[in-house]
């Protein structure tokens, strides 16, 4: 299989038209499409580290979450992280396919499987974009107990909570980060919202509305994503893959 092979077969599962207007994801670096598929890497972010791993295990493609290149750029160099990665990519013919917003929308992706992960009921998707989801717990939860279960469930080391100081059973979830999403959760009638990062003052902000906030890191919440990615990769090409999860934030 090439690697637009393999690119078109991704956007089957991961269709271009999921994506929210101001993304940029899809085929983000590309040295031939002709070129046979050899290794699949998958993982979160196109880090120097998951670069030096995909060659390690002669892979030549690397599936991503996080798009590598999200802002224009006016020059691929080596002086800048992005352009010395771009660089290193083509040099070693490595590709470059990432799937952010659609993935994060898709069917099975990053917020089916934290619903999944969660343990939610009667699932549906809120919001214009399609991100959102929202269902019901297994139980009624105190904030304090809902974070101690997204923590196990999640494997998270630290949950940061605004706390609405009433009991959970709607759960909203989005991984990832925004702010926005605080609004979204409490329009769709949600007790708490469950995100990757929402930052202080929305953290404030969603219990003055009425609403717990829970966020349990960028990382844990998407990082799933990648063995999702992986699973894909392995329906659709007989070689090897192998999904890079380390993470690239520390939490002491």
């Amino acid at each position: 299989m090439t690697v637009k092979e393999l690119y078109d077969r991704f956007s089957l599962v991961y269709p271009k038209e999921l994506s929210c207007s101001w993304d940029n994801d899809g085929l983000m670096v590309c040295p031939d499409l002709n070129q046979k598929v050899t290794g699949v890497l998958t993982t979160l972010d196109v880090t120097d580290a998951a670069i030096e791993r995909a060659i390690e295990i002669g892979a030549n493609v690397i599936v991503s979450h996080h798009p590598m290149i999200f802002h224009p750029v006016n020059a691929v160099t080596p002086e800048t992280p992005v352009g010395a990665r771009v660089v290193r990519l083509i040099q070693k013919g490595i590709s470059v396919f990432s799937f952010h917003t659609r993935a994060d929308a898709a069917p099975g992706g990053v917020n089916d499987i934290l619903a999944a992960a969660l343990k939610l009921a009667n699932v549906s998707i809120v919001g214009d974009e399609g991100i959102m989801r929202v269902g019901n717990l297994e139980k009624t939860y105190t904030p304090e107990e809902l974070a101690l279960y997204i923590k196990e469930m999640l494997g998270t080391p630290a949950v940061i909570v605004g706390s609405a100081e009433k009991p959970i059973r709607f759960l909203a979830v989005c991984g990832g980060e925004s702010g926005s999403m605080v609004n979204v959760a409490k329009e769709s009638g949600a007790d708490a919202l469950l995100i990757g990062r929402v930052g202080y003052h929305n953290n404030l902000y969603g219990p003055e509305v009425g609403i717990s906030v829970f966020e349990a890191g960028h990382f844990y919440t998407e990082i799933a994503i990648a063995h999702a990615y992986a699973k894909v990769a392995k329906n659709n090409v007989d070689v090897p893959v192998e999904v890079f999860d380390a993470a690239t934030v520390s939490v002491y």
